[in-house]
């Protein structure tokens, strides 16, 4: 890992765009603790007006109010924390002098061609999409401090990634079938029929077989890294809990591999990592919840392997990630802001 540079001398000015739905209100929570940022302006469309302490009341006693939506002030930095297909619409606009941190999935593709596949209707800013770095410090932070304009990464593609990388990379990855779990918070502030409590609260169930779109994200972001393209399936699932993503992939292995062994190829590709942490045991999303740590754990038989990640989806798989690019592109210490630890209970 590079060296960073010297702290800047005066907090940053930054805006959040979007405040108003669970990743924006955690970018914001994230912020007000942060040392070297100040919030200038936080916006939102139907909650414009409103104090943002009464759209989340866990912010009691902060005392921004939420600005019409592209009304950002003399922020430097502006954080997207809009539904996709909003901050393509914007882009032009609030990127003018400004670096851009977008959590929506607008600017994650960089094909015009896939995004139109996977998303159902072409980008309405295709120009901007090869102007964007991909957010996963863990693979690209070179480039992350060398960026203006960042897309932060999905929460199921975070966490399949990660767990995926270092056989990638290691060329030991042969195929690997991918379960993952999300919490309800993945669905969005605006309740749905499938993601309202009495439906969602004892339900357990698996949607989108071969079509989620994280899955051209993930190919992307392995190839980009590795240079190898990867054969995978992945399935995802929505499980009875608010917050955490737990993914397990079923891998065969290009060659009989001990679980010592691929352990030291996972230590070895995340030693500069700060927010990775391999566990002895298969991890648990109430280890993480409320941190920006993405736990993995591994365990090798012959040619077969089991690999687990467990990550908080709004966190490290959203708002915390947002803020680890946000450091990486002002020459800050990775950490900076982000070293709570889980609770427990």
């Amino acid at each position: 890992m590079t060296a960073v540079s010297a702290l800047p001398a005066a907090p940053l000015r930054v805006a959040v765009v979007g405040a108003s739905g669970y990743i924006g209100g955690e970018i914001v929570r994230l912020l007000l603790a942060h040392p070297k940022v100040t919030i200038v302006a936080v916006t939102g469309g139907e909650t414009a007006g409103k104090a943002l302490a009464d759209v989340h009341p866990n912010l009691a006693g902060c005392k921004l109010t939420i600005t019409p939506l592209t009304e950002v002030g003399a922020a430097e930095v502006v954080f997207l924390a809009l539904p996709n297909q909003v901050a393509m619409t914007h882009i032009d606009a609030l990127a003018t002098g400004r670096c851009i941190i977008d959590a929506s999935a607008d600017f994650r593709l960089c094909d015009p061609a896939v995004y139109a596949a996977t998303y159902g209707r072409p980008h309405q800013a295709p120009t901007w999409l090869g102007r964007f770095v991909y957010g996963l410090p863990e693979l690209f932070g070179d480039s992350l401090r060398r960026a203006r304009y960042v897309a932060a990464p999905g929460c199921f593609a975070t966490a399949v990634t990660l767990a995926l990388y270092p056989l990638v990379a290691a060329d030991l990855l042969e195929e690997a079938f991918v379960n993952g779990i999300t919490g309800s918070s993945g669905a969005g502030v605006a309740p749905r029929a499938t993601t309202h409590h009495p439906f969602r609260a004892d339900a357990f169930f698996a949607y989108e077989p071969f079509t989620h779109r994280h899955v051209p994200e993930i190919a992307q972001a392995l190839r980009l890294a590795t240079g190898r393209d990867v054969t995978f399936v992945f399935q995802p699932h929505s499980g009875p809990f608010v917050r955490g993503i737990l993914v397990t992939a079923y891998v065969r292995l290009r060659r009989a591999t001990e679980t010592a062994t691929l352990r030291d190829v996972y230590a070895a590709h995340y030693a500069t990592a700060p927010f990775i942490r391999l566990r002895d045991e298969p991890p648990n999303i109430k280890w993480v919840a409320g941190t920006n740590y993405c736990d993995l754990g591994l365990s090798a038989q012959d040619r077969k392997a089991v690999v687990w990640a467990a990550l908080d989806n709004v966190v490290k798989g959203g708002a915390g990630q947002a803020v680890q690019c946000f450091n990486l592109m002002q020459g800050l210490p990775e950490t900076t802001g982000l070293t709570q630890l889980a609770m427990n209970p």
